[in-house]
């Protein structure tokens, strides 16, 4: 079946709930209130089935005090149907509800020119000419306006023919490549079967058993019913009217406003980018610092308005604007808003959401909301390279790309492949796979490079820089925890060496002048040929004239070689020679041995045996038993 979703609009007591009753056989006024006043105040639903196509109605109420009930009817609608009677014409909420349907978006439906029953021809002719002049420049300029009555029959047959024909021509529903998503607009409770919640659904299927999700406070629920104006189904798509019976969550638990979709990566926004149109009727202009009241779908929430990409806006103008919500609401990418005044009360501007989750402008870049892309399907791989271009580093993943547009993980996959495909982006090898655009790896790699020279370039001698402090200076905060995957790139893409830990240039296990290199040499001729009587780093430094601290910078860095060994007391000795001391003591024919015995076999002093005895007993060459010590793994 083919499902279309009518919404009516127009002035108080001009017909509308009659009409709809007269088109259905359905009274919308269920309430007891609204049948003995004779006035809607809440929403009201019925049908019209014809052979695969069924038309949904939402009749919402007219009193200028219940427009934010009405807006929150209009959600989800495909097609309008505005009412205008023809006794009274064009109103002051005739206006208002035909602002509110085109910001939402709505752009086509009928007139239904009601109680011509009650005029002459000249009064009904001169109220269709009332109504075409509201219409001229709306994209409503061009639709039927059909005279009827709803007490007489008159021109029912016509009105019903046209809202069928035009519904066979109407948008279809996005069912695939979307996850379930419903606007709740009615809440309540029933006896043996407990919370029952109900709205348009608006993308995707949804089956009885399936768990659902209540945003924006992340509840969970099991479907245990589902129906579709008093019919049980066991299934039910997008652009119907579906009741759902939850278990799991009690009645206080989802109120008007809050939506039902299937679990996946979605987060409410308290901040929203869009594109927003300043009506012409608005009584001031726009300005940032301003409090609205925002509607979205069924929710509302006072708004302030952040940042414009032109400031002040004069009424009929359209910017790109920021506007921070009082409470969380769940919106993505192509969602419809309204904005009202509460003094005077009024609609005065709407618009199109185009993120969700873009960072807060700063005054001075304000003029470049003006680049925010669209949010056509067809424009959602240049999306998706924006995105991940804006992330950098922090290279987003899948469900971050999905759970921000609004679409399957699937759909989100098949869109990243065709950048994938044209190498604009790459993968990073992570769990779950995160993307990051190659001119962003490119910038990583010229920083990288001059990181490691400006780390190097005063260094005679070193072992290189420590890893995690050099991917700490390349990465922010956030992009930190995927700095293993950005040393691995750097190291496929020959920009650095990783020696232990340590971050050299590429090609090279140590880093070191030519003057070091030197240096290197004499210290480790000198060490190796003192021997057992090696001299302290300063006088080293003065037997071979160089600095002190230069000598003490290339010593370190033959430790790190293994050429030299530091012992305890700021020692450095040729590690040849301690090897010849392991050397004797295994072929030693004492069962164990005493400090002045050590002396004595190596000639010695107490200042030097001491630390070498120490670094024996570290290295397990020796073990020490009260004062004395034996050897581990003699030779026989």
């Amino acid at each position: 079946m083919r499902h279309v979703v009518y919404g009516t609009a127009g002035h108080i007591d001009h017909g509308k709930t009659s009409l709809v009753k007269a088109l259905t056989g359905i009274d919308c006024d269920r309430l007891p209130e609204e049948r003995d006043r004779g006035i809607t105040i809440d929403l009201g639903f019925a049908h019209l089935e014809d052979q695969e196509l069924v038309l949904h109605f939402v009749d919402v109420p007219g009193h200028e005090r219940l427009v934010h009930t009405m807006i929150a009817g209009a959600s989800g609608i495909d097609l309008a149907l505005l009412v205008v009677a023809a006794d009274e014409g064009v109103m002051p909420q005739t206006r208002e509800h035909l602002e509110v349907i085109r910001l939402m978006g709505v752009a086509g439906g009928a007139v239904a020119l009601t109680k011509v029953d009650l005029v002459d021809r000249e009064t009904a002719e001169f109220a269709i000419e009332e109504v075409r002049e509201i219409l001229e420049g709306t994209p409503f300029a061009e639709v039927p306006i059909l005279p009827v009555s709803a007490s007489t029959g008159e021109g029912l047959s016509e009105l019903r023919k046209t809202l069928l024909h035009q519904a066979l021509s109407a948008r279809p529903h996005q069912v695939e490549g979307r996850p379930f998503r419903e606007a709740i607009d009615r809440v309540f409770s029933l006896s043996g079967a407990g919370t029952v919640v109900t709205g348009t659904s608006l993308w995707g299927r949804l089956e009885v058993g399936r768990t659902v999700t209540v945003l924006p406070s992340g509840l969970e629920a099991r479907v245990r019913r589902l129906h579709v104006h008093g019919e049980e189904r066991k299934d039910v798509e997008a652009g119907e009217r579906v009741a759902l019976n939850i278990v799991g969550l009690a009645k206080g638990d989802c109120d008007r406003g809050s939506q039902i979709m299937t679990p996946g990566p979605w987060v409410p926004t308290r901040l929203l980018s869009l594109r927003l149109e300043v009506l012409a009727s608005a009584p001031s202009s726009l300005d940032e610092g301003d409090e609205v009241e925002l509607h979205a779908l069924a929710a509302r929430s006072i708004a302030r308005i952040d940042r414009l990409s032109d400031r002040p806006v004069m009424p009929g103008h359209t910017v790109t604007a920021q506007i921070s919500l009082s409470r969380p609401m769940m919106l993505f990418p192509g969602d419809r808003v309204v904005l009202r005044r509460s003094a005077p009360v009024n609609t005065f501007a709407g618009g199109l959401v185009l993120d969700t989750r873009l960072r807060r402008f700063r005054r001075k870049e304000a003029a470049d909301l003006h680049d925010l892309p669209t949010v056509q399907r067809g424009a959602w791989p240049q999306l998706f390279d924006r995105w991940i271009g804006e992330a950098g580093l922090v290279a987003p993943s899948l469900d971050d790309l999905s759970g921000r547009l609004g679409v399957l993980p699937e759909i989100a996959e098949a869109t990243l492949g065709r950048l994938l495909a044209a190498k604009n982006i790459r993968s990073l090898e992570t769990q779950p796979p995160r993307f990051v655009k190659e001119d962003t790896l490119v910038d990583l790699v010229e920083r990288a490079r001059c990181e490691i020279g400006r780390r190097l370039q005063d260094e005679t001698v070193s072992s290189g820089v420590p890893a995690r402090d050099f991917m700490s200076s390349l990465l922010s905060p956030p992009a930190r925890f995927l700095a293993p995957q950005y040393l691995d790139e750097l190291r496929y893409r020959k920009v650095l060496e990783l020696v232990e830990g340590r971050v050299l240039p590429p090609g090279v296990n140590s880093h070191m002048s030519d003057a070091g290199a030197k240096l290197s040499r004499r210290l480790d001729d000198l060490y190796r040929e003192a021997s057992l009587e090696p001299p302290s780093p300063g006088e080293a430094a003065e037997r071979i004239h160089a600095r002190p601290a230069m000598v003490e910078g290339v010593c370190k860095f033959l430790v790190q070689q293994g050429v030299l060994v530091r012992l305890e007391g700021r020692w450095y000795i040729h590690r040849s020679a301690l090897d010849e001391i392991v050397r004797v003591l295994r072929g030693w024919s004492l069962k164990d041995f005493g400090v002045a015995d050590f002396k004595a076999e190596f000639g010695l002093t107490r200042k030097l045996a001491i630390p070498i005895l120490e670094w024996l007993d570290s290295e397990r060459i020796t073990v020490r038993t009260g004062n004395r010590r034996r050897v581990i793994g003699r030779q026989r």
